[in-house]
C-alpha cells in the first residue's frame, strides 16, 4: 500500500479523517477526482493537486497515477490520521493546509455603478466565446436537440427570475422544480445555473434574506430531483460555499479594479467541467442583475417614482 501526502483540505474533511469510526466507499471516479460517500450519505472528494480547493475536498499529490485501481464500492475509512482506500492507498493528512471558503460580502451602494459596468463587460465576453453547451450554446452550430434544451433552459429560468423579482416565492418554488435536473450531463445545466444564483443570494449582507431562506426550504425536494454529485454542489452553494476559483471571481467582480484580472477569473470559472462553469456564470450574473433591479425598484418607490 502506497502512502500519499495531502496538500490541502477543508477543516471539516480533515476533522472527519481524525475520527476513528469514519467510513465510506468510493461513489464515482473521474480523471482528476474521486468521490467518496460516507455512511451518513454525504459526499467527499479527493482531487488532483492541480485542481483548486472546494468544499469537502482533499487535494493530494501524485495520487491519480493509480486511478485505474480505484473502483466504485471500494471501502474507505480513517485510521491513525490517514484516509485509507481499500488495500490500495493511504493519504497522510498531517501538514495539509486548511482551506476555508472566504466570506464574500455583497457590495455596498457605492459599488453598484461599477458592478453594472462589469456585468456588461462579462456578458460581452461571453457572447464572443466559441460554441459551448448549456446556457451559452451557440445555436448556429447546434443540433436540433441542443437547441430545444437551450430554449427550455432559458424559458424556465427566466420565468423563475420573474417570480423572484415579484417576490412570489411560492410560485418561484414550484418553478424551481422545473429548472432542477434540466439539461444533459452529470451536473445538468439547470442545476449549475441554480448554483450560481445561490452563490449570489448567500453572500454576506445580501439585501433579500428571504431568497436564501427560500432555497433552504426547497432543499429536501431539490435533493429528490437530481443526482448525488450535482445536489452536493448545489447544497454547498445554498450554504454559501463553492470552489476556490468561484470565490476569486466573485471577489474580483465585486471589488476588483482591473479588467484583465476580471477576465482571467471569469475564464478560470469557464474551465469548470464541460459546460458547468458557463452555466454557473450565467446564474451568478442573473442573480446579480435581479438583485440590482430589485434595489433600483425599491429606491424608485422611496422617491415616489
Amino acid at each position: 500500500m502506497h502512502t500519499y501526502q495531502s496538500l490541502s483540505g477543508t477543516q471539516k474533511f480533515l476533522d472527519e479523517i481524525q475520527k476513528k469510526q469514519w467510513r465510506g466507499e468510493i461513489h464515482s471516479t473521474f480523471k482528476r477526482t474521486i468521490n467518496i460517500i460516507c455512511t451518513e450519505g454525504e459526499l467527499y472528494t479527493i482531487a488532483a493537486a492541480e485542481l483548486d480547493n472546494a468544499p469537502n475536498t482533499l487535494r493530494v499529490a501524485d495520487f491519480f497515477d493509480r486511478r485505474s485501481l480505484l473502483v466504485e464500492k471500494t471501502p474507505v475509512f480513517s485510521q491513525d490520521g490517514h484516509l485509507v482506500i481499500g488495500k490500495i492507498a493511504a493519504i497522510e493528512i498531517q501538514g495539509a493546509h486548511i482551506w476555508q471558503y472566504p466570506k464574500i460580502e455583497f457590495p455596498t451602494k457605492q459599488e453598484y455603478v461599477k458592478i453594472k459596468e462589469r456585468i456588461k463587460q462579462i456578458n460581452s465576453w461571453l457572447s464572443q466565446l466559441e460554441s459551448k453547451g448549456g446556457y451559452l450554446l451557440n445555436t448556429t452550430q447546434a443540433t436540433t436537440y441542443e437547441k430545444m434544451i437551450h430554449t427550455m433552459l432559458w424559458k424556465e429560468s427566466e420565468q423563475l427570475l420573474i417570480y423572484l423579482k415579484a417576490k412570489q416565492l411560492f410560485q418561484a418554488m414550484k418553478q424551481l422544480y422545473r429548472v432542477i435536473g434540466l439539461g444533459p450531463g452529470l451536473t445538468p445545466s439547470g442545476d449549475d445555473f441554480l448554483v450560481g444564483l445561490a452563490l449570489i443570494f448567500t453572500t454576506v449582507d445580501y439585501p433579500y434574506h428571504s431568497f436564501s431562506q427560500w432555497l433552504i426550504n426547497s432543499r429536501n425536494e431539490l435533493k429528490k430531483r437530481t443526482n448525488t454529485i450535482s445536489f452536493s454542489t448545489l447544497d454547498w452553494a445554498i450554504q454559501g460555499e463553492s470552489r476556490e476559483r468561484i470565490a476569486s471571481f466573485l471577489n474580483e467582480l465585486f471589488y476588483g479594479k482591473e479588467e484583465e484580472r476580471l477576465k482571467e477569473k471569469m475564464l478560470a470559472v469557464l474551465r469548470i467541467g464541460s459546460t458547468s462553469g458557463g452555466d454557473m456564470l450565467t446564474g451568478m450574473v442573473a442573480g446579480l442583475e435581479l438583485t440590482l433591479a430589485l434595489i433600483s425598484d425599491t429606491e424608485n418607490e422611496k422617491n415616489g417614482y
